[in-house]
């Protein structure tokens, strides 16, 4: 029997939903630069670390690909290419326990608004802050061991932002498969 979370009988099972993630992804060069950014933070702080990198606009649950799909190329319809320039590194502090050492975006602005062109169509809620993650979720224990020389992580470079890339998490393999790239104007 199918019970909803407020403890009603269910007629129809609900549908199968897959978790998708919505980036903005680097050329391949700067890719290759942060890995190798990540690589060293993770030999200081002993640790196997191994991110892709990308700004993170959002996540969201939807049952098909060409649902999510249609929505966001409306979305985004009208959003022309932007550059994008990296400049700088800092931390989120997650509570007491973790940290994020992630590159600043120097101009977030046209990011922010293909993330609300986005968030009106698709109804997102959260607050979205553009930058570019080394690594996360590192034990509060491990960060203090770099802590006082983030600036050996520091890195700088442009490039032009001309689309977005959707992202499907597969159950099996415990990653992320593409879905489709959609060009901005």
């Amino acid at each position: 029997m199918n019970i909803s979370k407020k403890g009603q009988v269910l007629l129809f099972p609900p549908p199968d939903l897959n978790d998708y993630l919505i980036v903005v992804s680097p050329p391949i060069e700067i890719k290759k630069e942060t890995k190798k950014l990540n690589a060293k933070l993770n030999k200081m702080i002993g640790s196997e670390g191994n991110h892709n990198a990308h700004i993170s606009m959002f996540s969201q649950a939807w049952e098909k690909d060409n649902h999510l799909l249609e929505r966001l190329k409306k979305a985004i319809a009208d959003v022309n290419s932007f550059p994008i320039i990296i400049n700088g590194v800092d931390v989120f502090s997650h509570g007491t326990k973790k940290k994020t050492v992630y590159l600043k975006v120097e101009n977030p602005k046209p990011i922010q608004q293909l993330y609300e062109a986005c968030k009106s169509e698709l109804k997102l809620k959260k607050e979205f802050v553009p930058h570019l993650t080394i690594e996360k979720n590192i034990p509060v224990t491990d960060f203090e061991k770099i802590q006082n020389d983030l600036s050996i992580f520091n890195y700088q470079c442009e490039w032009v932002c001309d689309r977005i890339t959707v992202l499907k998490f597969n159950k099996k393999s415990n990653s992320y498969k593409l879905v489709e790239e959609i060009l901005l104007k």
